[in-house]
């Protein structure tokens, strides 16, 4: 008899076991799919709906974005600057929707969303080439100006020169040797 009540024992303890793994792999399952639903609420969420850095009238920041950034590295840039809080969610928003960004500087606000963000760097090839062009004349013009406040070069220097001209004249006019010499 003892043979049966051991078999009947160990019967109910192997159907009990698998019961009970069953039951922690039911769970573990259970919460692994609850902690990733939760996960891709908050990213879907981070994607559609953004909220801003900081509250209005937030920061004004300007970002220059270099010559041939990637999406990540723009992302990147942004996130540096406290713009934005996922680098992944911009990089999505922005092939969702169509953006072309171009190097330059652009002033943005800590209070923008992600979605304003992307509105406000997103230009056309004409206004990149406007840009472009306004950022060079600017360039050009500011080389000009330096180059005739540089002391003996531009307008200055004709002045200069007229004045110890009258000078000189004056003095030899005058039967007297020129001033400075």
């Amino acid at each position: 008899m003892d043979r049966k009540e051991g078999t009947f024992i160990g019967r109910l303890a192997d159907m009990l076991g698998g019961v009970a793994g069953r039951v922690i792999v039911a769970a573990l399952l259970v919460l692994i799919a609850f902690e990733l639903s939760r996960l891709c609420y908050s990213f879907g969420r981070s994607i559609f709906y953004q909220d801003p850095m900081e509250t209005a009238p937030g920061t004004d920041i300007v970002v220059t974005i270099p010559e041939g950034s990637s999406t990540s590295d723009v992302a990147d840039i942004l996130k540096e600057e406290g713009l934005i809080r996922d680098e992944k969610a911009f990089t999505i928003q922005e092939e969702l929707y169509e953006v072309n960004v171009y190097p330059g500087e652009y002033t943005l606000n800590s209070s923008m969303t992600t979605k304003e963000i992307l509105a406000e760097i997103n230009i056309s090839e004409e206004e990149y080439q406007q840009r472009l062009a306004e950022s060079e004349a600017r360039e050009e013009a500011a080389r000009e100006s330096e180059a005739s406040d540089v002391i003996g070069g531009g307008d200055e220097a004709d002045i200069l020169a007229g004045g110890s001209e009258a000078s000189l004249v004056q003095g030899e006019t005058q039967g007297q040797e020129p001033d400075g010499v």
